[in-house]
């Protein structure tokens, strides 16, 4: 009896932590939608329902710190409860990117002198939710080679953002009348950027969860804990507060 309640605890919380990933992979795709269609009031609500992610990251640390103070797992189980705390706290993260882009957003529908973002940056925030939904399926069907691909796409992440940067700055030089929505661009492209890193560090999770062993993509030291960018940063320039 006690195993089976054991177990029930363990599925519920990987219960738990796919919504919460359905969750914040439905806040981007809305924030990305707000920005194709310059809709400021989706943007309002995608950053009002940032607090529902939190609440939701809050919840699930709350069962895995139970379930580890209670049970003492061992092994799989405590691969499993490691690996689902440390996904949670990524999917937070992009939630935060998404808040961040959303105000943004907010920001760019209130100007009456708008910059059309390039095709580009599209095909970017496709291609950094298409990451977003692999690390996510890779983790729902305990794929261990997922590294692979996230790997390749994160690579044409960076390409992206070094074009589209340069872009943008030109585009800054000979329209000094338009920094502002420039450096809102900007912002948002970093952001993107963020996204498809976090993404590619929950598909280096979900293989350590699957082969216990973790190899960071790239050997960067944003995939290394305790160095690196943090979202904070991103957000001390786009503010995240509902």
């Amino acid at each position: 009896m006690v195993s089976t309640r054991y177990d029930h605890q363990i599925e519920s919380l990987r219960q738990d932590l796919l919504r919460l990933g359905g969750m914040v992979e439905q806040a981007l795709s809305r924030t990305i939608k707000s920005l194709a269609t310059q809709n400021g009031l989706t943007a309002s609500w995608i950053i009002q329902d940032d607090v529902q992610i939190n609440y939701a990251r809050h919840v699930l640390e709350e069962e895995t710190l139970s379930l580890l103070a209670t049970q003492q797992p061992v092994a799989g189980d405590l691969r499993f409860l490691n690996t689902a705390e440390a996904i949670a706290a990524e999917l937070e993260h992009i939630g935060d990117y998404a808040c961040a882009i959303a105000l943004r957003v907010e920001r760019m529908a209130l100007r009456s002198s708008l910059v059309t973002p390039s095709p580009e940056l599209f095909e970017m925030a496709a291609l950094a939710r298409q990451m977003l939904h692999t690390s996510l399926e890779a983790f729902l069907n305990r794929d261990g080679e997922c590294t692979l691909s996230l790997e390749q796409n994160d690579q044409r992440m960076d390409e992206y953002e070094s074009h589209l940067r340069a872009e943008l700055i030109e585009l800054a030089r000979k329209n000094p009348q338009h920094v502002e929505a420039i450096v809102d661009l900007l912002d948002i492209i970093h952001a993107l950027e963020r996204v498809a890193d976090r993404a590619t560090t929950i598909g280096e999770r979900v293989t350590y969860l699957v082969n216990g062993s973790i190899k960071p993509i790239g050997m960067t030291a944003y995939n290394t804990p305790g160095t690196g960018e943090r979202p904070e940063e991103l957000n001390r320039t786009i503010p995240c507060a509902v």
